[in-house]
């Protein structure tokens, strides 16, 4: 049922945040105030979780499992990884960016078009490229929010 929803919120033509009400459905932790373009993936919904005021565009593939499926080189190299994808509160996923499995991107973060993100992004951050390299971190000023908890909840299968 979960890859019908997500097909029906990545195609459809709903408004962005009825999208993001399905993909909630499927799975995904979902912050509010969320807006998901169309055409976006995801892989293991339960393993990405996604904070509040974020803006996913078009086409991005959210990973939060790699796999060669039936091919002999995953059972030969152990290929398949699977780890929790974290988009922290505000932050913003260009067209057809792709995160692979395990990386945490961070508060007011700029993932650019087409860049393809294998480390985690530091808050503030702009990345860009493929590998996806931090080209800059916004400057900011400290805030009495910069040392409080976000509202992004923690990773799946986290402590907290």
């Amino acid at each position: 049922m979960g890859r019908i929803i997500r097909y029906l919120a990545s195609m459809l033509p709903f408004p962005q945040g009825m999208r993001a009400s399905l993909y909630r459905l499927s799975g995904m932790q979902i912050g509010s105030r969320v807006t998901i373009d169309r055409n976006v993936q995801v892989t293991r919904p339960d393993m990405v979780v996604v904070g509040s005021r974020v803006t996913i565009c078009n086409a991005v593939s959210i990973l939060g499992e790699v796999t060669a499926v039936h091919s002999r080189l995953e059972k030969a190299y152990d290929l398949r990884k699977t780890a929790a994808v974290v988009i922290e509160d505000d932050a913003y996923i260009g067209v057809k960016a792709t995160i692979v499995p395990g990386v945490r991107i961070g508060r007011m973060a700029t993932v650019g078009a087409n860049t393809l993100v294998i480390a985690d992004v530091p808050a503030f951050g702009v990345v860009l490229g493929v590998p996806g390299r931090v080209m800059m971190i916004r400057p900011h000023e400290q805030t009495d929010e910069d040392s409080e908890t976000t509202g992004t909840p923690p990773p799946v299968g986290s402590p907290e």
